[in-house]
């Protein structure tokens, strides 16, 4: 269910937030290379926490959290604890990725679409070590990549937070 899959990711949230220090770019970028190179290693759970921790707390990086940018953490019935693990760290893998890129550009403005390229990426490596786990969002998003809408859709979603933005302001 997906307050199964909210809770894996919440305990991610809460164990990183359970540290005195801040995450430093540097040590996230390290957690981030743990992510990429396997995001099913022993490594990628506390790699998961120093990533999830950087994104809510630093002011160098806008995660945007939803529906839209998360579809695999819409709501779920009855999902196995193992699936709900797996989009946990689909999720870690985006918000690596949508750090990374921010980083990489030195401003802070939200990147679904390198989110959504680790996310896949990500959805790779475990599947490659599990193959009889399919969630279809992802999916879904690997054929957008396919057919060249992946990155229109992110383009329009960015747009669409940007309007949000302005008329939240006004």
């Amino acid at each position: 269910m997906t307050r199964r899959i909210i809770i894996v990711f919440v305990c991610l949230v809460g164990l990183a937030a359970n540290r005195p220090e801040s995450v430093s770019r540097r040590e996230v970028l390290a957690a981030i290379a743990v992510l990429e190179r396997d995001v099913t290693s022993p490594e990628a759970s506390r790699a998961a926490e120093t990533v999830t921790r950087f994104g809510k707390e630093s002011d160098a990086v806008v995660i945007t959290i939803g529906d839209e940018t998360m579809p695999w953490m819409q709501e779920q019935d009855d999902i196995s604890d193992r699936e709900a693990e797996v989009r946990a760290m689909l999720t870690a893998a985006y918000v690596a990725g949508d750090i990374k890129a921010q980083l990489a550009r030195h401003r802070a403005e939200d990147d679904p679409y390198s989110g959504w390229l680790a996310a896949i990426r990500a959805y790779g490596q475990i599947r490659r070590k599990d193959p009889d786990v399919v969630i279809p969002e992802i999916e879904q998003l690997i054929e957008k990549e396919r057919d060249g809408t992946l990155k229109d859709d992110a383009d329009d979603l960015r747009r669409q937070e940007q309007r949000d933005q302005r008329n939240n302001m006004v």
